[in-house]
């Protein structure tokens, strides 16, 4: 599952990284974002129900570091602007990345 929840979130980056380049994609491109966001919650939900104690430590933009429960963090995969300001993405993969080597 770890590795699931890596590719998706390699995908994430790779189509919000070139969103700005291909304009003529860009409904598209959002529309990908938005699923795959889902299917990143799902995964991340059903980790939750597995490990219902284990919390990620998120790095936010200005540096600040919270500790946030899986199943909270499956939920705020539905909102942009967290995705953004609490650096989601990248954080997710750190944590599945350790867990995998682990």
């Amino acid at each position: 599952m770890y590795r699931d929840i890596l590719t998706i979130c390699w995908s994430i980056k790779e189509v919000n990284k070139n969103l700005t380049d291909r304009k003529s994609t860009s409904d598209f491109s959002i529309r990908y974002l938005k699923n795959a966001c889902s299917a990143l919650a799902e995964l991340m939900r059903k980790m939750s129900k597995t490990m219902p104690d284990e919390a990620l430590s998120v790095v936010d933009k200005r540096g600040g570091t919270k500790s946030i429960s899986l199943h909270d963090l499956s939920d705020m995969l539905y909102d942009p602007r967290k995705i953004v300001e609490l650096n989601l993405i990248d954080n997710i993969s750190r944590w599945a990345r350790a867990r995998m080597t682990a």
